[in-house]
């Protein structure tokens, strides 16, 4: 028989972490999956409960089925997912820090239960927000470690939606990941489909995304099918509509053109709506604090700056605008120079003397050099510090910039530490590697809640690297 694991969380305890996609994540899959006629049974998850609640129902599901012969068991899960001392953590919704073990799902925990079934095949589907984000430092590590853990199984295929330290993004619709999975049946031009077909559907779609790139772990023949598509799963698939940005499903196809405009256009902000937006998210920022532990460790200081000075490495986000940043009110930057490496002369000069250009164009190219807005806003550049009281602890800082549309924000951040130069100087550590999310602007809680994820990981960060520099000198 064929059995499937179908796992959601949306809500945490912590409200600043839900992820409200994830609910039609988890519901549009188990339609799927149902529809497919291929599943006998499937374990549904998607409401908050306690983590021991969900460890029960899946204790008990696998118990359930120990003495069956199992074919398939297909698992998916959608959620927060964490890496952390050499363990991948499905993050569930009563998560603590202190108590990570208890309140998370362990991959190895999977994994063993997974085996006492002895599948024939196993398929891992891992949506997972955030996997290890602010974790992982070696580029990847979370490759490898899912690479790993296919020992044991006859065959697997393990799709996961992010790698490295990257997000996984989503809208309060739906996962990205997720909608391209729900997209490869629905484009596929026959009945049957097999997990490659949606594996090389996925990877083309993310082809030259470099804020999340999916990626999968194989161990088996490329000729296993995700399923065959019943007149049932196409009629849902073909009535289904879903986008990570239209903030509309399942769309009533009997709506008149207008009703379907006037729908949509309730995510557009004006110029006037969009700038009030900045200013509260200032405000907002301004009242950030740190607990009373931290208090004793680092002053906070938010800074807001009308320039990018303040910014490393602006060429990435230059880059992004070109490849993917058509609807933002912004540009990417570029000068003019010599091909052998010295200053060139500004395009703006040449303009005077078209036998020159024509005389010395071989010895020019163009260079991207950093990006721009379009559109007037009351800062550019967003600062945290958290500047050390002690000399034996690192000072550390956040900088964000963010890019707007009528309808989205999509907010640029890296999180690094000070370098101490000597008494009087320190500089950023350059080693730096942006991350950046998209919000709806007409949904201001989660545009907030970005900036104070931002803000958490700057404090994780700050927390975690001190607590493991003072018992390495205490030799811990």
């Amino acid at each position: 028989m064929n059995i499937a694991i179908i796992i959601g969380v949306s809500e945490y305890t912590d409200p600043v972490n839900n992820l409200p996609g994830c609910k039609s994540d988890a519901s549009v899959m188990n339609s799927i999956l149902t529809k497919s006629e291929k599943y006998q049974e499937i374990l549904y998850i998607n409401e908050k409960i306690s983590s021991a609640k969900i460890k029960e129902k899946l204790t008990e599901f696998i118990a359930e089925h120990k003495t069956k012969e199992i074919n398939e068991l297909f698992f998916y899960f959608t959620g927060h997912g964490e890496y952390k001392n050499e363990e991948f953590y499905y993050i569930l919704s009563d998560f603590k820090t202190e108590k990570r073990k208890q309140t998370s799902l362990q991959n190895e925990e999977v994994d063993t239960l997974f085996k006492t079934l002895k599948p024939n095949l196993v398929v891992k589907v891992i949506d997972a927000c955030h996997s290890g984000q602010a974790y992982i430092k070696e580029p990847g590590i979370v490759k490898r470690y899912f690479d790993e853990t296919k020992a044991g199984f006859n065959k697997c295929y393990f799709l996961n939606s992010s790698s490295k330290d990257q997000s996984s993004f989503q809208s309060q619709n739906i996962s990205d990941f997720t909608l391209s999975f729900i997209n490869s049946l629905k484009e596929h031009d026959t009945s049957e489909i097999r997990y490659k077909d949606v594996i090389d559907f996925i990877s083309d779609e993310f082809e030259g995304n470099n804020d999340q790139t999916p990626f999968f772990v194989v161990q088996a023949d490329y000729t296993e099918k995700f399923c065959v598509i019943s007149d049932a799963l196409n009629e849902y698939l073909r009535t289904l509509e879903l986008s990570t940005n239209a903030g509309l499903d399942n769309l009533d196809h009997n709506k008149s053109l207008i009703e379907k405009v006037k729908s949509q256009a309730v995510l557009y902000l004006t110029k006037d709506q969009a700038l009030a937006l900045i200013n509260r998210l200032k405000e907002r920022l301004t009242n950030l604090t740190l607990n009373q532990d931290l208090t004793e460790l680092y002053d906070l200081e938010v800074e807001f700056f009308d320039n990018y000075e303040k910014i490393l490495n602006k060429n990435v986000i230059g880059k992004w605008l070109d490849d993917n940043g058509s609807e933002f009110f912004a540009k990417s930057l570029h000068i003019r120079v010599r091909k052998d490496g010295l200053t060139g002369i500004l395009d703006t000069y040449r303009l005077y003397a078209d036998s020159y250009r024509k005389m010395n164009e071989e010895d020019y190219k163009w260079e991207r050099n950093g990006f721009e807005l379009e559109v007037e806003v009351p800062y550019k550049t967003i600062v945290i510090n958290l500047n050390s009281k002690f000399p034996n602890v690192d000072s550390y800082t956040a900088r964000i910039v963010y890019l707007i549309s009528q309808k989205n924000i999509r907010l640029f951040y890296f999180i690094t530490n000070y370098e101490v130069k000597n008494w009087d100087d320190r500089k950023l550590n350059p080693r730096i590697e942006w991350v950046s999310t998209e919000h709806l602007m007409s949904d201001e809680t989660d545009v907030e809640a970005g900036i104070n994820d931002i803000f958490e990981r700057l404090v994780d960060k700050a927390k975690r690297e001190t607590e493991d520099k003072i018992d390495k000198l205490y030799g811990n």
